[in-house]
């Protein structure tokens, strides 16, 4: 865990000093990434009992 939360802290740490460069697009799409597999991750412990139950 501490792992990701370091990569994290190296992502804003290029944001804030590429204000507008590659690195800035890079850390949307690694956000953007994270979030939808969190996305996911959340549907499917909500529908577990659905599944499970068929």
């Amino acid at each position: 865990m501490s792992l990701r939360i370091t990569r994290y802290a190296l992502r804003v740490t290029d944001y804030e000093k590429g204000k507008g460069g590659e690195c800035v697009g890079s850390v949307v799409k690694w956000r953007k990434k994270k979030m939808s597999k969190h996305k996911h991750k959340k549907l499917l412990k909500k529908t577990k009992h659905q599944r499970r139950n068929k």
